[in-house]
């Protein structure tokens, strides 16, 4: 026979399809690693960059830095005001609280003990006896006086119960003023009644314009002598609290008072455009 075509290689039992690209991957790696290290590259350019202005703009002595920085001041010394206040706020309104709790604590005790006292007295069924008027202390007022009686020789409240202890007067019940302690079975209540008292009602009579205190002073004087006032009675008292009415005014008592040929005079004074 002539020469024959070679024949196909020798298959060797080694060999797979994949042979023939397992060597072009060493390239493809360098060069991914390349793109790797050009993007890092380029992301701390990109990075700098970026935060140049701050980087090279944090010299104290810039403008635009001391401006940046007051303004962080200003935010924190206002935050901190804040708190102050708040935690004052707080301070304050728990002191208030507390001062509520020992004052309600306080009227509480206080209450107890008068409910307890109050008990105990009419335990003791105490009264007033000898009740007697005295002088007129004031415009249509009279001082009245009483004893209690029935008071244990033991019991060390006996002003309390005095004070606490009505006594009906023209009909009507009064507390004590004030009391006065000698002792058991001797402890006198004073009352000042302002109701029913005609004997101690004075009165102004004799109405005087006395004229302008000078010329030009845009005020007038007004004088009033004082009647029916009670014998013994404190003249300058009564003169300060007798009522006077004139001229469409009105007055709780003179605002000067003086005493004239055995009489009481009252002078007032009020602005007048006609003086």
């Amino acid at each position: 026979m002539g020469s024959s075509s070679p024949g196909p290689p020798p298959y060797h039992s080694r060999s797979s399809e994949a042979d023939p690209l397992i060597g072009p991957r060493k390239p493809y790696r360098r060069y991914q690693s390349f793109c790797v290290y050009v993007a890092i590259a380029l992301f701390f350019i990109t990075f700098t960059i970026v935060n140049s202005p701050i980087i090279f703009h944090k010299d104290p002595l810039d403008p635009d830095v001391r401006d940046r920085i007051r303004k962080d001041w200003d935010i924190e010394l206002r935050q901190h005001q804040k708190e102050v206040l708040e935690h004052n706020y707080t301070k304050t309104r728990w002191l208030l609280e507390d001062d509520n709790r020992i004052l309600e604590e306080h009227e509480r005790k206080v209450e107890e003990r008068r409910k307890h006292e109050e008990e105990e007295r009419l335990r003791l069924n105490m009264f007033w006896t000898d009740l007697a008027s005295q002088t007129c202390t004031s415009y249509a007022t009279r001082e009245y006086t009483a004893r209690l009686v029935n008071v244990p020789s033991y019991y060390d409240r006996r002003v309390e119960a005095c004070m606490a202890t009505p006594v009906k007067i023209h009909g009507v019940e009064y507390m004590p003023k004030w009391c006065e302690d000698y002792g058991p079975n001797d402890v006198i209540g004073h009352w000042e009644v302002d109701q029913h008292e005609p004997d101690c009602a004075s009165y102004w009579l004799w109405y005087k314009d006395i004229g302008c205190i000078s010329p030009g002073s845009g005020q007038r004087r007004i004088e009033h002598y004082l009647e029916n006032l009670p014998s013994g009675a404190d003249w300058k008292e009564f003169c300060a609290t007798t009522p006077a009415s004139f001229l469409g005014m009105h007055f709780m008592g003179a605002e000067i008072c003086f005493q004239k040929d055995y009489g009481t005079y009252g002078h007032w004074v009020f602005d007048d455009e006609n003086c």
